[in-house]
């Protein structure tokens, strides 16, 4: 889970590189040094997650990476949330200029952070595996999902999915419309997790609110006809080639 978690990170640095924000904030370098260290712990994470099992230094190590991408997704959070308030707004008013500089040593921060935990992979001495150049096409690949979850044990998420099934269930039910209620956060955060806890709950599966229960996966690359073959598939129970999509 930490190589897909640290691919979504390297995607968020690289979309905050090619950002305007990060130009006139002055904190480009900052993103490029970080960017640099998750390639170099990328390199050899194939390997840690396998020793883990037998090298508890090398799992503790492993927890603190995903705290510290945790903490770097909030920042990058807060990067993109107010790039975009400073749109078309003056970048040398005195409240932007306070709101760059706290980015700027939030970023600081974390990335001292990130200096140690690149350091202290050393002492393991972890074999490269996974270049950084696959990162992208790991992503992608790890973003196809389905409704089964991927891990038994599933902590920190029991209230949100209490919230959501009680509104499925006795307030989300009542509309007569088609409604779309998102769940929405930065890549990594555990959207699917929750999605997934939410459709595989006994309560939803058997109430008699919805007529048809499906998962679909929309990914980045995404078909429009290919997702309505598989909402067609799964209520139909028979291939998509078979029907006519025209009507």
């Amino acid at each position: 889970m930490a190589d897909a978690l640290l691919g979504v990170a390297f995607e968020n640095l690289i979309s905050l590189l090619q950002n305007e924000f990060s130009i006139i904030s002055g904190i480009s370098s900052k993103a490029q040094k970080l960017s640099t260290n998750l390639e170099l712990i990328k390199a050899v994470l194939e390997d840690a997650e396998k020793k883990q099992l037998t090298d508890r230094s090398i799992k503790v190590w492993l927890q603190q990476l995903k705290d510290a991408v945790y903490v770097l997704d909030d920042i990058l959070d807060e990067c993109s949330i107010k790039s975009n308030r400073l749109k078309g707004s003056s970048a040398f008013k005195p409240k932007n200029i306070i709101l760059r500089h706290k980015i700027g040593n939030r970023l600081k921060e974390i990335s001292s952070r990130f200096d140690e935990i690149a350091d202290r992979k050393n002492k393991f001495l972890l074999q490269e595996g996974v270049t950084a150049k696959e990162m992208t096409v790991e992503v992608a690949e790890w973003r196809q999902t389905s409704s089964i979850i991927a891990e038994p044990n599933v902590y920190g998420r029991e209230d949100d999915k209490e919230k959501i099934v009680d509104f499925l269930i006795n307030q989300g039910s009542n509309s007569n419309s088609l409604s779309v209620y998102p769940i929405v956060g930065l890549g990594g955060v555990g959207k699917t997790t929750l999605a997934q806890l939410v459709f595989n709950d006994q309560r939803v599966r058997s109430t008699t609110n919805f007529d048809t229960k499906i998962w679909v996966c929309v990914s980045e690359a995404f078909s429009v006809k290919r997702i309505l073959c598989s909402i067609i598939e799964s209520i139909k129970s028979e291939k998509c080639d078979a029907l006519d999509l025209e009507n």
